[in-house]
């Protein structure tokens, strides 16, 4: 009662408002405190799967305004501008259907930056609130909420910073402490941009990641063209699917030249049923002439070829991305207008846990050295991915993911994976993120991982032992990530 008088005093409200993205947030405990800032806070950043351009972060070039850096590339942010009813011109309407930016006028783009900021005092409990703030602090060094009245104030300060050759992209990364990153790429890229960036910059080592969506969507109407354009770049002829998957091979040798240490898949409907290998390779035929596909045909195709995908990337030292449980693109008006990627996706709800364990099983027992990290996107998921993952050696159950990257998914994830595996093996957090301001939540999920911690060692269920709890995290932040994704 007391406390709640207090927040309606000038004092209490002062007091309250200090605590607010202090050194303390998040940190409600004094082990979590001491976990946090003595082992975590400072530990290098290994972000082992985003959607940055690998074009940018060669060009480096700078961002432009505090509209450009916050808000061409962040579906998240577009996706709560469009709930709280902004104009869409203001969210998309800057941008061509290939994601590219049109150009703007100044006072445009702060019209934009102003709509969000609005947008951003109807979001209490919403992840945005927070990583907007931890971005203004960390990479700006502004403290104080952005509301309407101090938004020009913060977008001068912020354009200044903005306009210096450090604010550009690979001056963020560093800022952040980001060491290495893995982009995510399709098996035709050439790399091109990969390979400057190699030449050119040695703070950072900037991975390629495999990821070959269309080879696995034989339903998709650009998987004709794109197997004749891979038969093409691998110089062979392709009379099964087995010269296919030897092709996608050869690919990852090309990847692994240049650095890539792990691949990616969005599996998104159903996944695997048993087949014959005749079967499949009529069903690869029937596809490349450009045939309708029944479900279990595409069902079929698609465990056979995840699954010989999953031998050869164990083969070659690859670690295996499953990212299960979207549902893309509902909005079709959207969609064509705008194009993808605009935060028209949400979670799907089908059920894939024997899917999942026969394709790990088909993988594993055929090379028991393989790595993979399981992802999913609805959290009715989590016990039933994470004792999956606990069936097979180094099979990891991954940090929350897009819809669940929140105080309350993290803090669920992290408890879900406490009680079915051993928390110290855990290989922490990623960005999965188009914007080069969002490497602040490498410290939100630091935070939270520290506070669950501590909470357990407050709470009697855990003893206080500084140096092997400040180990643990420290392992969590960096270490286990490196080991696993590349030694």
């Amino acid at each position: 009662m007391f406390q709640s008088l207090a927040l309606f005093t000038n004092i209490g409200i002062l007091e309250f408002m200090k605590n607010f993205l202090d050194e303390n947030f998040l940190l409600q405990s004094e082990p979590a405190q001491i976990l946090y800032h003595k082992y975590a806070e400072n530990q290098p950043i290994f972000d082992f799967h985003n959607h940055l351009s690998p074009q940018e972060i060669f060009e480096n070039k700078t961002l432009g305004n505090l509209a450009n850096a916050w808000l061409d590339h962040d579906h998240y942010k577009w996706r709560a501008m469009r709930a709280a009813g902004v104009d869409e011109k203001l969210i998309t309407g800057h941008l061509n259907k290939d994601g590219s930016v049109n150009e703007t006028s100044a006072d445009f783009d702060y019209e934009r930056y102003l709509a969000f900021v609005r947008t951003l005092k109807l979001c209490p409990g919403n992840p945005l609130y927070h990583w907007s703030h931890l971005e203004l602090k960390r990479y700006f060094g502004i403290t104080e909420p952005v509301t309407e009245a101090n938004a020009r104030e913060i977008w001068d300060k912020c354009n200044a910073l903005l306009s210096k050759p450090e604010f550009a992209p690979r001056g963020l990364l560093e800022k952040l402490g980001v060491c290495e990153l893995c982009t995510t790429d399709d098996p035709l890229d050439s790399l091109e941009w990969h390979k400057k960036i190699a030449a050119d910059w040695k703070n950072c080592k900037v991975r390629p990641s495999f990821r070959p969506d269309i080879p696995l969507s034989p339903e998709n109407p650009a998987y004709a063209d794109y197997i004749s354009r891979l038969q093409k770049m691998d110089g062979t002829r392709f009379t099964s699917i087995n010269d296919m998957i030897a092709a996608l091979g050869r690919r990852m040798d090309f990847f692994k030249e240049n650095g890539s240490v792990v691949s990616d898949h969005s599996l998104e409907g159903d996944f695997y049923l048993p087949a014959k290998y005749d079967d499949v390779n009529y069903i690869f035929e029937k596809a490349w002439i450009g045939k309708k596909l029944r479900p279990d045909e595409i069902a079929q195709y698609k465990g056979l070829v995840l699954t010989e995908l999953g031998k050869l990337y164990a083969q070659k030292g690859f670690v295996m991305q499953i990212h299960i449980g979207a549902l893309r693109d509902n909005n079709w008006a959207m969609l064509n207008t705008a194009g993808k990627n605009i935060g028209e996706d949400s979670l799907n709800d089908f059920n894939f846990a024997p899917q999942l364990g026969a394709v790990l099983n088909a993988i594993y027992s055929a090379v028991p050295g393989a790595k993979t990290i399981l992802y999913n996107l609805n959290p009715k998921d989590n016990e039933a991915l994470a004792t999956m993952a606990a069936n097979f050696r180094n099979c990891q159950f991954g940090p929350a993911w897009w819809f669940n990257d929140h105080k309350d998914g993290i803090e669920e994830q992290i408890r879900v994976y406490a009680r079915t595996a051993p928390l110290g093996s855990y290989v922490g957090m990623l960005t999965d993120s188009r914007s080069f301001l969002s490497y602040p939540r490498h410290e939100y999920f630091r935070r939270i991982l520290c506070n669950y911690v501590g909470s357990l060692v407050e709470a009697g269920e855990f003893p206080w032992q500084e140096e092997a709890l400040g180990e643990l995290v420290r392992n969590i932040c960096y270490k286990n990530s490196v080991e696993f994704f590349i030694k």
